[in-house]
């Protein structure tokens, strides 16, 4: 009989990649982590571990297993969340894991819809990356992950997981005030010879800079980097560079900034659960808040891009 909390660490492993973060994600040692899992290989009967110096891989073994892991792991969730719909009541915790803007976009505009008419539901929020907070989701850690995915890179859906889109969110340019009417006769290559302010690279808005430069005939000057459309609202807020960013992080203040009628792509915000939890009562009005809020951000402030429902 194979033991579910060892299959547990078999799933860690195929996710995270190492023997150490598996560790790390549960609390315990390396040494505890690769005990456990060859003690999984023999109750297998398979060799499921392929060694490479200090890594630990999966075989084709491994790798089967791995995926029927998270067949079980999605019916012990299925066989929860019909246990969660005998109860009479919404009660109890859910953990969201979010990006940075999908804290004030979705998660505070949540608790505060919630904590008057459900008191004895607890949120409790958490900051992560979009990526990270899938891995969490898949762990167990977290019962909500709320991410964001820009349209213009690459994308695989998560197995065992159901994403629902919320929001598509365009993408808008904020540019120094004396440069716009060029930028209108003149497109984006009006600003080819100025700097820019956009996030690390290989990020998202990173990539859109990129991108948006290339797609006009030049290659952006990136004189500064910051970690958050915030900040980056806040730098372009002293006019001394141009930016990309999401609408919805560009401030009422700021929005003078704003060019209009730029097509720059955007960005998807979805909430992602794991599959066989979306029939537990907590979850299921979560998810309807999350579509509620959405909806109420539809008829957004009017310049630069447009927000929609996403599909």
């Amino acid at each position: 009989m194979l033991d579910l909390r060892r299959m547990m660490l078999l799933s860690d492993l195929a996710d995270l990649g190492s023997v150490t973060a598996v560790a790390e994600r549960r609390s315990i040692t390396s040494s505890a982590v690769s005990q456990q899992l060859r003690v999984l290989e023999e109750e297998a009967g398979a060799t499921l571990f392929r060694r490479d110096g200090r890594t630990l891989g999966l075989t084709r073994s491994g790798q089967v297993l791995a995926e029927h892991v998270r067949r079980v792991l999605v019916a012990v969730d299925e066989a929860m969340s019909a246990v969660a719909e005998t109860r009479d009541r919404v009660s109890g915790q859910v953990a969201i894991a979010t990006f940075n803007m999908g804290i004030p976009t979705f998660a505070v505009p949540l608790m505060h819809r919630l904590s008057a008419s459900e008191p004895d539901l607890r949120i409790q929020v958490q900051q992560e990356t979009s990526s990270a907070a899938i891995r969490l989701l898949r762990q167990g850690e977290v019962d909500v992950a709320l991410t964001c995915h820009y349209d213009f890179v690459g994308h695989e859906p998560p197995g065992g997981l159901t994403t629902v889109p919320l929001l598509f969110e365009p993408l808008v340019l904020l540019a120094p005030t004396h440069s716009h009417l060029r930028v209108r006769k003149h497109g984006l290559s009006a600003l080819a010879d100025g700097p820019w302010i956009t996030g690390p690279q290989n990020s998202g808005l990173g990539v859109a800079v990129v991108r948006a430069g290339e797609s006009a005939g030049f290659t952006p000057q990136v004189k500064h980097r910051v970690i958050g459309a915030q900040n980056i609202c806040d730098l372009a807020a002293t006019e001394v560079a141009s930016a990309i960013v999401p609408r919805l992080s560009v401030p009422e203040k700021l929005e003078g900034l704003i060019v209009p009628g730029l097509d720059l792509g955007g960005r998807t915000i979805s909430a992602v659960v794991r599959a066989g939890r979306q029939r537990d009562p907590n979850i299921a009005l979560i998810m309807r808040t999350l579509h509620a809020i959405a909806e109420d951000a539809l008829p957004e402030r009017k310049s630069g891009g447009t927000l929609g429902v996403a599909s």
